[in-house]
């Protein structure tokens, strides 16, 4: 990781106020943060898959028309 994106990150997480100093060293790993995007990503990717194979359902197409 560059120094920027690491710098970058700190920003985001210094931006959120914390009061219990144990949550905040915690939170303050760079690693853990990019691991939390990374899930959100694939959170909204996967809800996105699933709310199309609904639409099709409802539309009696093939899956394969996606």
């Amino acid at each position: 990781m560059t120094q920027l994106q690491k710098k970058k990150l700190r920003k985001k997480l210094t931006k959120q106020i914390r009061y219990d100093k144990r949550l905040k060293l915690y939170l303050l790993n760079l690693q853990w943060y990019q691991i939390k995007l990374q899930k959100a990503r694939r959170r909204r990717r996967t809800l996105k898959k699933l709310y199309i194979l609904k639409r099709l359902r409802e539309l009696n197409l093939p899956f394969r028309a996606a």
